[in-house]
């Protein structure tokens, strides 16, 4: 989960009415905005990242966790504040916020215009007309099960790396999760569209591309496909050096995506596979599909047949029933697995999940708090652990830009998506750069570029 970001997307029309777009969310979102940005342009919007230029303000929300609903409805309210000195300003909440709540945000907020959802998107351009035209307030969530994936190639943040949508929706019925509600059911591109979009890309300079999905190794499924023959297809495509995909779902692991995560050389060296909880009891209760046991085989095999790979976590820390004894299976599982990263949350109830109501919130919350003050502490000391044995080694690293920190240091990640930082200039940015480690701490390595001296000739 990331938090609220916005990012002044490429000039429209020169002229056009302005629009601020902020992202509040995961990768799906972000690139959700990249598609609006393209109808927008297409009908003529520009953009812009100043508050008082903008003739419309467009929120791309998240619904997964109450704290990120907390920060649009905060964001709502400045711009409440700012709309009574500006009333022609238009106003739009999309996405996951947008298509679980629909009508009732409209209520709640006088100063919101509409609200389109996560399977509306190519209507977006029509809305805001409509809106900025005549002050109508519209709703649109009940948009066609199959998306419009049409974007415009040059609209991404990043010169070399690209998110491409490979499916949207979820079939599970995770008891703690809203999406099978906001993203509706799952639905999977066909491998041409995917491999053609891909195509453009690396096409306009992108190497690295990082496949979407709710359930992304779920992909293809109705088809008889694995996600595994779409990564053998992607790794014919000359031109194109990584390809990462996310979110997977331990249920959905098989052989075939094995196979092809450890003979395909594109596919990287990282996995993020949520195992959620180490406790049996807890994952039947989340209606996760698979036991620890089955978690910890899939993770003994990936290692065993992708030397070096690494494996992100999420986990739920204080489900309802959590017990003393299902969250020490919890730090079993983590302190077995070592991942190399993890994002560890305190439980909280979400209206419109299969739980809201039927389970009850059962763990106090000073007990959630000192869970996850020690999951933190054993999570932190293992990438630690890690971090320093990679002092003195090399890795070759995709430049993502410069540190907010430090504009002196640029960051970027290996194969193993480890972020890395190191001294450099800001014009390697987009470039591969060989780095050597020589410092460490739990969240990040540091580095110094090395000079690749040529073979001899023999």
């Amino acid at each position: 989960m990331n938090d609220a970001v916005l990012s002044p997307p490429p000039h429209g029309v020169a002229g056009g009415p302005k629009v601020l777009l902020e992202v509040f969310g995961c990768q799906m979102n972000k690139l959700d905005a990249e598609l609006v940005v393209g109808a927008l342009k297409r009908s003529g919007y520009d953009f812009t990242d100043r508050d008082e230029e903008a003739d419309a303000v467009l929120l791309v929300t998240c619904s997964i966790r109450d704290q990120a609903e907390h920060r649009v409805h905060s964001h709502l309210g400045e711009i409440s504040v700012a709309k009574r000195a500006r009333p022609d300003l238009a106003v739009g909440v999309l996405g996951c916020m947008a298509s679980r709540e629909g009508e009732s945000l409209l209520k709640r907020w006088p100063a919101l215009d509409f609200v389109v959802g996560t399977r509306d998107f190519p209507s977006v351009a029509t809305v805001l007309d409509e809106v900025r035209a005549d002050g109508t307030r519209i709703v649109a969530v009940d948009g066609s099960p199959q998306v419009s994936e049409e974007r415009e190639i040059d609209v991404r943040p990043a010169k070399s790396r690209a998110y491409v949508t490979v499916m949207r929706g979820c079939d599970k019925r995770c008891t703690y999760c809203v999406v099978p509600n906001t993203r509706g059911l799952e639905v999977s591109r066909p491998m041409e569209d995917i491999y053609n979009e891909v195509h453009r890309l690396v096409d306009d300079g992108v190497v690295e591309v990082t496949l979407l999905g709710q359930t992304v190794n779920a992909w293809g499924r109705g088809a008889g496909n694995s996600l595994g023959d779409l990564l053998e297809r992607l790794e014919e495509l000359d031109g194109l050096r990584r390809v990462r995909f996310i979110t997977s779902h331990p249920e959905e692991m098989d052989d075939r995506l094995i196979d092809s995560m450890a003979n395909c050389h594109k596919a990287g060296l990282f996995l993020h596979l949520p195992p959620q909880s180490g406790s049996d009891a807890m994952l039947r209760r989340m209606a996760r599909g698979y036991t620890a046991d089955r978690y910890r085989e899939i993770a003994r095999e990936l290692k065993a047949r992708i030397p070096g790979v690494q494996m992100g976590a999420d986990v739920i820390i204080g489900f309802p029933g959590e017990t003393d004894a299902d969250f020490e299976s919890t730090v079993e599982l983590v302190e077995e697995v070592r991942f190399s990263q993890a994002f560890l949350f305190r439980y909280s109830p979400r209206p419109g999940t299969p739980a809201w109501g039927r389970l009850a919130d059962d763990v106090p919350d000073d007990v959630k708090r000192a869970r996850l003050a020690r999951l933190q502490k054993i999570q932190a000391a293992i990438q630690e652990e890690r971090h320093q044995t990679l002092i003195g080694t090399r890795h070759e690293v995709l430049v993502e830009g410069q540190s907010r920190r430090n504009p002196r240091m640029l960051f970027g990640r290996n194969l193993a998506f480890d972020r890395i930082v190191f001294e450099g200039e800001p014009s390697w940015t987009d470039r591969f750069v060989d780095v050597e480690i020589t410092d460490s701490t739990a969240l990040t390595l540091s580095g110094k570029r090395v000079e690749v001296v040529p073979a001899a000739c023999p």
